[in-house]
């Protein structure tokens, strides 16, 4: 193993967890006047979900603004389970597969994500064993921070006492990967077709070398 390198830093979605934004976007045009395609471009050229994932809005602000701007009825216990459509399950063995990595390096999950969300994974699917695989967790609505901001990169590196160059760090977008290379992350894109393994064979070329 390389002895440059210390810690991973994982993203969650697509990276560990698959995720499938479809669904909630079907799921939300079942109680809107929009179509889920309608829906999707809505989310995704007003960023409507960033200001609940930086933590600027609480749980029932959030759900009033997305009504609001994606003219949804529907209850708030509708509405959580329509969000988190998108959360499908881990990967067989991944609990494995991480807990194998603990010995040679320390493992950080950092994620853009809600409270609803977080509460959703950690408690049904993520769960007390996937939680205590990481030596800490990062999540954007508590940091008040998202990526690809810089700044959110820098604080768990500040935090943890590493350098850039100590630190892998593997996300599947492609902005997030850019930001944390820009600050000297060795950062690799996951395709999320993928399962975990493809994140193996790159750690594999750094025991190798």
């Amino acid at each position: 193993m390389s002895a440059a390198i210390k810690a991973i830093i994982f993203d969650l979605g697509n990276v560990l967890l698959p995720i499938d934004l479809s669904l909630t976007y079907e799921a939300f045009a079942n109680y809107s006047a929009f179509s889920a395609i309608e829906i999707q471009q809505k989310i995704q050229e007003q960023q409507l979900w960033v200001p609940y994932e930086s933590g600027a809005q609480s749980d029932s602000e959030f759900r009033e603004y997305l009504r609001t701007h994606l003219a949804l009825t529907c209850t708030d216990e509708v509405f959580d389970e329509a969000f988190s459509a998108l959360l499908l399950d881990f990967h067989p063995g991944v609990y494995a597969w991480i807990s194998s990595l603990k010995d040679s390096y320390s493992l950080y999950l950092l994620s853009n994500t809600s409270s609803i969300h977080a509460e959703r994974f950690t408690k049904i699917k993520l769960g007390p064993q996937g939680q205590s695989l990481f030596d800490q967790v990062y999540y954007s609505f508590e940091m008040g921070l998202v990526k690809p901001n810089p700044v959110i990169y820098q604080q768990v590196l500040q935090e943890q006492q590493l350098k850039p160059d100590e630190v892998l760090f593997f996300d599947d977008n492609v902005a997030n990967i850019n930001s944390a290379k820009s600050m000297g992350i060795l950062s690799y894109l996951i395709d999320p077709s993928q399962d975990y393994s493809q994140i193996q064979q790159i750690l594999a070329s750094y025991v190798s070398k």
